[in-house]
């Protein structure tokens, strides 16, 4: 009897702790995530700019077929490596950092060669003094290799 009323307190407590994963989180493509950039960019509202920026952080964004620029040491610290990819946009090119907790795959990983795809949450666009367009950290990614 004990068992049989466990079962719907576990399955609540497993709900609502999945309500935070990525398994209830809408997915965008790169295209969109672009678009909300420019969105954020043209805005004159700090606070809606704030407000932008934590809405695409409950996003998932999903990268298709791209391939590996570079792994290297992880300057995030919650992460031991980043796998670095380019991607081409309009405005120019998209590096993106991906991050994932999983060593192993990323151990098979061949800069240059390897083509993966990538399922994460979006973190943060950053930029530097580059040719860059932009720069799109992706974090707690699911990192398919597509080709070896």
């Amino acid at each position: 009897m004990k068992s049989k009323n466990f079962l719907p307190i576990f399955l609540m407590f497993y709900l609502i702790s999945c309500s935070t994963t990525s398994f209830f989180k809408d997915k965008i493509t790169i295209d969109q995530v672009l678009a909300a950039k420019e969105i954020i960019d043209a805005s004159q509202n700090p606070a809606e700019v704030l407000l932008l920026k934590n809405d695409l952080s409950e996003k998932i964004v999903i990268l298709d077929n791209v391939y590996v620029k570079d792994i290297i040491i992880s300057t995030n610290v919650d992460y031991d490596f980043c796998v670095l990819a380019d991607l081409q946009s309009d405005k120019g090119p998209i590096e993106c950092y991906i991050y994932t907790k999983n060593v192993k795959r990323i151990s098979q990983l061949i800069k240059g060669v390897s083509i993966i795809s990538v399922k994460g949450e979006f973190n943060r666009f950053f930029s530097m003094l580059d040719n860059y367009y932009t720069k799109i950290e992706i974090t707690n990614s699911d990192v398919t290799i597509v080709k070896q």
